[in-house]
């Protein structure tokens, strides 16, 4: 088991390298081949607007706010107390995570989920509260997502894309209306087990993954689902700290095209929007460097904006969303104050030992 196992990670490793290798090769020819459009658009980024710069500033910090909101709210829901995790502690864990999604290829997402694990069990949550909250957490972010790319396919009239986009929000809708009846109801809970059950006995028979037992795997995991208290406001909550986490980024794509004094496209700009967020999503390149921009410049380009000034929106929105001194300033916020307490824990402990008894 072990001899085969090693060389299919090898391979793994070498596809998933070779991948990354081709669209970073791939998305460096692309933006040599356009060096004077890139050229321009620099020389538009000189009289850019320095107070839309700070609106669009401001509107990533309160998408990122938003964010927070919305996965402090799933933590207490599932049994998390607030004091345990208040929204300072969730904010610097949220900042650390996009770090790591930023910075890292490939699996950037799942080692940021990895991270703010971590910081939730470290600050006193239990496995199944992080582990449920991030993954409800998820599945409205999806839903609020769907929504605003279908009602920007729809706005343009594109009914395709609209479909696609509708179809992704009813399937994370679904997810989420089946949990929320199956913690209400015993029937429904019944027929959702038995259906979990029946699709991962099919796959241990063809794949032979789950190797556990799935009657006793979905057992667990609709008994740590139904630990969270997800009833339908604190559910239509997620959902709103969803949609303006995502509407703020919106705004911030906006600012940056204010700023560079271009006409916004608002009809298509929903669906500028989403084309780089859906491109970032699935791109393996850390923060889609390259593949993201180009796919926001074309999309700008054909809404009708000039090519270097949609360039120079670009380079302002991406160097906004990569939320680089917010990071650094929360990370030393936190680490600030964990020394501080630290140092007070140490003076307490000293002083004690100090009073008490020879």
């Amino acid at each position: 088991m072990v001899r085969t196992a090693e060389p299919r990670r090898g391979w793994r490793g070498i596809v998933q390298a070779a991948t990354v290798t081709t669209i970073v090769v791939g998305a460096g020819v692309a933006i040599y081949a356009e060096r004077s459009t890139m050229h321009s658009g620099l020389s538009v980024l000189g009289d850019a607007r320095l107070k839309w710069l700070l609106i669009g500033v401001a509107a990533e910090f309160v998408s990122m706010l938003a964010f927070a909101l919305l996965e402090k709210g799933l933590l207490h829901a599932g049994g998390v107390p607030g004091g345990a995790l208040n929204l300072r502690s969730v904010m610097a864990t949220a900042y650390g995570a996009n770090a790591i999604a930023v910075a890292v290829p490939v699996v950037g997402s799942a080692m940021a989920a990895s991270y703010a694990y971590r910081e939730f069990r470290r600050r006193g949550a239990e496995p199944h509260q992080v582990s449920v909250a991030l993954a409800i957490a998820g599945v409205f972010s999806t839903i609020a997502f769907a929504v605003l790319a279908a009602t920007g396919a729809v706005v343009t009239g594109n009914l395709a894309a609209a479909a696609l986009a509708v179809a992704g929000g009813v399937a994370a809708a679904a997810v989420t209306g089946s949990l929320l009846v199956s913690m209400r109801f015993p029937r429904p809970r019944a027929w959702l087990e038995r259906l979990m059950v029946a699709a991962l006995s099919t796959s241990k028979r063809v794949i032979r993954r789950p190797r556990e037992e799935p009657a006793g795997m979905v057992a667990r995991a609709l008994e740590r689902v139904s630990s969270v208290r997800l009833g339908y406001r604190v559910g239509w909550q997620a959902f709103g700290w969803a949609l303006v986490n995502w509407t703020a980024d919106v705004a911030c794509l906006v600012c940056a095209v204010v700023a560079v004094r271009s006409p916004v496209p608002w009809r298509a700009i929903l669906l500028v929007w989403s084309a780089g967020a859906g491109a970032a999503s699935f791109c393996p390149v850390p923060a889609g460097l390259g593949v993201v921009d180009i796919v926001l410049i074309t999309a700008l380009t054909a809404a009708g904006l000039p090519a270097p000034h949609a360039v120079a929106a670009v380079l302002l929105y991406r160097i906004i969303t990569f939320k680089i001194f917010f990071t650094l300033g929360w990370l030393g916020y936190r680490r600030l104050r964990e020394r501080r307490h630290g140092g007070e824990a140490e003076a307490d402990v000293a002083a004690g030992g100090q009073a008490g008894p020879p």
